[in-house]
């Protein structure tokens, strides 16, 4: 039988209460990885509002396209967090197209350079979603017919 008075029912809201308590520091870890990554852009790149970064990508129906342009011009809506990479190249390893957008210092959340041995292997930029400009283009650098 339940009973809210009971030891059982004290342990159990410990329990719930602990984790609540372990998981409500990510925010604050989430901030402090933001301001520490926002402070390093800062520093090593003085003056500079927008880097070029691309993404690799098989289909743009994946994508929720909302306006289409010129050729290969595209404005889309980006994930809550979307991984990128500085290097064209290393772009074009993980789709047929890719995807290059000028995206403002303040959307990068964490780049490869912050933290010595975390995700150094791709170049990788993960970047906070919303709207934006897309240029799509092949590894041969044409407008890519999608």
């Amino acid at each position: 039988m339940f009973n809210p008075s009971g030891d059982a029912y004290r342990r159990c809201l410990e329990m719930r209460s602990h984790g609540l308590y372990g998981t409500s520091g990510l925010k604050a870890q989430f901030a402090l990885v933001y301001a520490f990554c926002q402070v390093e852009l800062a520093l090593r790149h003085p003056g500079v509002r927008h880097v070029t970064l691309y993404r690799g990508v098989n289909r743009m129906a994946d994508h929720e396209i909302l306006a289409q342009g010129g050729v290969g011009r595209h404005v889309i809506l980006l994930n809550n967090l979307s991984s990128f990479t500085c290097s064209r190249e290393r772009a074009g390893e993980f789709g047929d197209y890719i995807l290059a957008v000028e995206v403002p210092l303040t959307k990068i959340f964490f780049h490869c350079d912050l933290l010595p041995g975390v995700l150094q292997g791709e170049d990788k930029f993960l970047v906070i979603g919303g709207v934006v400009d897309v240029t799509l283009s092949t590894l041969r650098g044409d407008g890519g017919g999608i």
